[in-house]
Order: C-alpha cells, then structure tokens, then sequence
C-alpha cells in the first residue's frame, strides 16, 4: 500500500490521519510515521483495503441508482406514449419536421402555421401511426 492511495482513501472517506489511528486504537503519532515513513501496520493495510471497498460499493450502488432512474424515466414515456426528440430536418413540405429520438429511430410531425419550430429544438412528441407523431405541449 503507498501512501498516495492511502491518502486518497482517508481523503474520500473525510478522515483525518488522528481519526484513522483512533479507529485502529492506535497513538495519532503512529499513524502519521506510518505515513510519512512508508510503512504501515498489516491491521492499518487491512482497515485502508476495507475502506477503499466500502467506497468502491458506494460508487456501484450510485450506478445502480442511475441506471434504475433511467429505467424508470423511459418506462414512464413508454406508457405515456410520448418521447424526446430533436429536430433535425425540414424537407421541402415546410409544415414537416423530421426528427431523431435519442435511441437513433427517426420520424417526422406535422408543424401547426404560426408555430414552426426550428432546427436543433427538442420537442416532446406522441406517437399517431408509422412514422408520424404530434406534438405535445
């Protein structure tokens, strides 16, 4: 263990090297050598590997926590039949849209006169038939 990842662990933990050596039950002075010389202690080589696994677990548990609010957020527009999308295009019919979902699927809406949307906007749509969609405000 060098003492750089050592550091690191305490420091994302919020640890002083004082607080470090009272969880090992050891003099503050000790705990600050061990760092200063290099050489630490099997118990505080330990006490630092399991530290850095708690926070290895904390980071996977965030993951986690994304991937499931994503998961969630999608399911949500799936059963409310509508969906985030960008404009990309505008064909030579200048009521048209084209558009493209953040999964890569394209389609296009019908623009409404006095409300032309312009390129580059993101735009919530609800699915009508094939590939054309409705805006919804």
């Amino acid at each position: 263990m060098d003492t750089e990842r050592a550091g690191k662990i305490l420091e994302s933990h919020g640890l002083t090297k004082k607080a470090f050596a009272e969880m090992l039950g050891v003099k503050a002075s000790t705990a600050r050598m061990a760092f200063s010389l290099k050489r630490f202690s099997k118990r505080m080589v330990a006490k630092l590997e399991e530290l850095e696994d708690e926070l290895r677990i904390e980071q996977d548990l965030a993951e986690v926590d994304e991937m499931i609010e994503s998961v969630e957020q999608d399911t949500e527009d799936i059963e409310s039949g509508e969906r985030e999308a960008k404009i990309y295009g505008v064909p030579k019919n200048r009521f048209l849209r084209l558009i493209e979902f953040e999964d890569g699927s394209h389609g296009k809406f019908r623009s409404k006169p006095g409300n032309y949307l312009k390129l580059g906007e993101n735009v919530r749509v609800k699915h009508l038939d094939r590939d054309m969609w409705e805006v919804v405000r």
